[in-house]
């Protein structure tokens, strides 16, 4: 009897492996989500702006600069800016995203009253899922070496030291915090770098994502606070980390709260045929070429001979330091030192570069707010 039981179960699987899987039939509601999702994903990735495919026509392939990723990372397609106060730091600075989802939900009505028949969208939501992630990791790039190999956040100049705190926007307030401890600026690196290689793999996409929303979701509230001005790309590590991340979190609550057992059904396209699989093999080996490879090239070399953001002619000889200003003529006559004198300098700051600051006193507006002096 034993035996007679292997061998029908053995007849049945075989004759279970010849009879199609029913078809997964997604409800109303999810379709209509889904098209519209769709839409507004696909304008926020997949770059449909021709100057950017003209760019990589335009580099110097022969002498690459770190400056030529940023572009070649991507981004989402520009409709307007509003050069308003909440426009570069506040609610307005979203303006794009907002006429895309405008556009999503009329495109995803229009979808639904000419789409009658499709049952599911699992291929196209593989591939947008696909988009998602690329542009979170080729954009997230520059970001990532320029902390491993820390010139986004240089160490502090003369300038910076003998500058009142006052004196300071809030968005330098919250970048010289890690030019302090460049230790800490370098793992902020290798965390956002370990964002990209769990986002790179299947496997472990799901907990890029999480890792994504966690780590640089702050980022996107720290640059709310600090008028830190990448809200909107940091927001959208979060955003797209959120949609990657979505159809893992049903099965994550009922093992982790329920305690049932789950198995993933997470769809991924099959790659079957010969030109399909050599595709998506290019497309790994290019991103890892040029965006993790060729990218931490640059931000060393970057690092090493000549940073973008410190000038590399050198100063004058032996004269780095802070001077106070004894006596300033304008058109040979002199002017008398006073606190409030906005032409006179009070001081000058020499850097170790071919660059010298100078206080004044003055009251005018950067970012909203009265500044005196040096303003950062």
């Amino acid at each position: 009897m034993a035996i007679g039981n292997v061998l029908e179960a053995e007849v049945s699987t075989k004759q279970n492996q010849n009879i199609a899987a029913p078809e997964l039939v997604w409800k109303g509601y999810e379709k209509v989500a889904f098209r519209i999702l769709f839409i507004f994903f696909f304008i926020l990735t997949v770059p449909i702006d021709p100057e950017y495919y003209a760019q990589w026509f335009n580099i110097d392939w022969t002498n690459p600069h770190i400056r030529d990723l940023g572009g070649l990372g991507g981004f989402g397609y520009r409709f307007t800016t509003i050069n308003t106060e909440s426009g570069m730091f506040g609610l307005a600075s979203y303006v794009n995203w907002g006429i895309a989802l405008v556009i999503g939900v009329v495109g995803g009505v229009v979808w639904t009253l000419l789409d009658h028949k499709s049952t599911n969208y699992r291929i196209l939501y593989y591939f947008i899922t696909v988009a998602v992630t690329y542009a979170m990791i080729t954009r997230l790039q520059g970001l990532t070496f320029s902390k491993i190999f820390p010139s986004q956040m240089p160490p502090l100049a003369e300038t910076q030291l003998n500058t009142l705190l006052g004196d300071f926007v809030p968005q330098k307030l919250y970048w010289i915090q890690l030019s302090f401890v460049p230790s800490y600026e370098v793992f902020l690196g290798f965390a956002e770098l370990l964002v990209m290689g769990l986002l790179f793999f299947r496997g472990t996409r799901a907990l890029g994502a999480a890792l994504a929303i966690a780590m640089i979701g702050n980022i996107a509230i720290s640059n709310h606070v600090y008028d830190g001005g990448v809200h909107v790309l940091a927001s959208f590590y979060a955003l797209g980390g959120a949609f990657v991340l979505w159809p893992y979190l049903r099965p994550i609550w009922n093992l982790l709260v329920n305690q049932k057992d789950e198995v993933l059904t997470i769809y991924r396209f099959p790659f079957k045929k010969p030109w399909q699989k050599a595709l998506r093999i290019g497309l790994k080996v290019f991103t890892i070429a040029i965006f993790f490879v060729l990218s931490a090239y640059l931000h060393y070399d970057n690092y090493e001979h000549d940073s973008y953001k410190v000038p590399s002619r050198p100063g004058l000889a032996n004269s780095k330091g802070l001077y106070e200003v004894t006596e300033f003529k304008v058109n040979g006559q002199a002017i008398p030192y006073s606190p409030l004198d906005s032409l006179r300098w009070q001081d000058v700051t020499f850097e170790k570069w071919s660059t010298i600051s100078y206080s004044v006193f003055n009251t005018f507006n950067i970012h909203g707010e009265a500044g005196r002096g040096k303003q950062f």
